[in-house]
């Protein structure tokens, strides 16, 4: 009767923790997940200048939007999650402007099986030059680049250049100014790529190891429970 008696406590046991240990999962990935979606963004307006004064630059919006950060470093704009109205989210734009006001009008990116294209557009005023990133650091693995000056394709090395990770000085603009390129491999990140399909592959795994810890447990059980009634 003892050795029954330690085995319900057992049990009951083994249940409280494999509850608890549910909980204490849900709680993480629930936490992980509001985490990883709240951000604090600042709001600007067209009527918010960013200027370079050293390079006689300023950078403007030709519209509402937010960002996650706005630094400015070496003469450089750099904008995190930068949200225009009416224009996809942009991760990462790094941009300095020289001898010319430079306002950036919309922000687009198109998927599709083989590669993501992505335009950026812009106005210039005055006859300097523009350096920007459209996404720094992320590795690129661009096939293509296009640049149209006033909707007139512009051959590299006339009027603009590219260096090998991924940074475009334009010079020589004027009016409206395109960048576009096309991506034949994602550059988003593994996590944001495939987040829905990582969440649910962990929570079908914590379930399966919970079947078998409870089988294990129950089979132990059931064996103490045959070994007291032989007794």
């Amino acid at each position: 009767m003892w050795r029954l008696a330690c085995g319900l406590v057992t049990i009951k046991n083994s249940k409280v923790s494999i509850g608890s240990a549910l909980i204490v999962i849900i709680f993480t990935l629930s936490l992980a997940c509001s985490n990883a979606q709240a951000q604090t963004t600042t709001s600007f307006t067209p009527i918010d200048k960013f200027s370079i004064p050293e390079d006689n630059g300023i950078i403007s919006f030709a519209a509402n939007g937010t960002y996650s950060s706005a630094t400015f470093q070496n003469n450089t704009w750099t904008f995190t999650n930068l949200q225009i109205t009416r224009s996809r989210l942009l991760e990462n734009l790094e941009i300095s402007t020289q001898n010319s006001n430079v306002t950036i009008l919309s922000y687009a990116t198109a998927n599709n099986t083989e590669f993501t294209s992505t335009t950026l557009r812009y106005a210039v005023e005055g006859d300097g030059k523009q350096t920007l990133n459209l996404n720094p650091g992320s590795g690129q693995e661009t096939i293509e680049w296009s640049v149209t000056f006033n909707n007139h394709f512009i051959d590299e090395g006339d009027g603009w250049s590219i260096s090998h990770d991924g940074t475009i000085v334009v010079s020589g603009a004027t009016g409206n100014v395109s960048l576009a390129r096309d991506d034949y491999f994602n550059n988003a990140s593994g996590y944001e790529q495939h987040s829905v399909a990582i969440i649910t592959a962990m929570l079908v795994a914590i379930t399966v190891i919970i079947a078998v810890v409870v089988k294990v447990k129950n089979r132990e059980h059931l064996n103490e429970s045959e070994l007291v009634k032989s007794v």
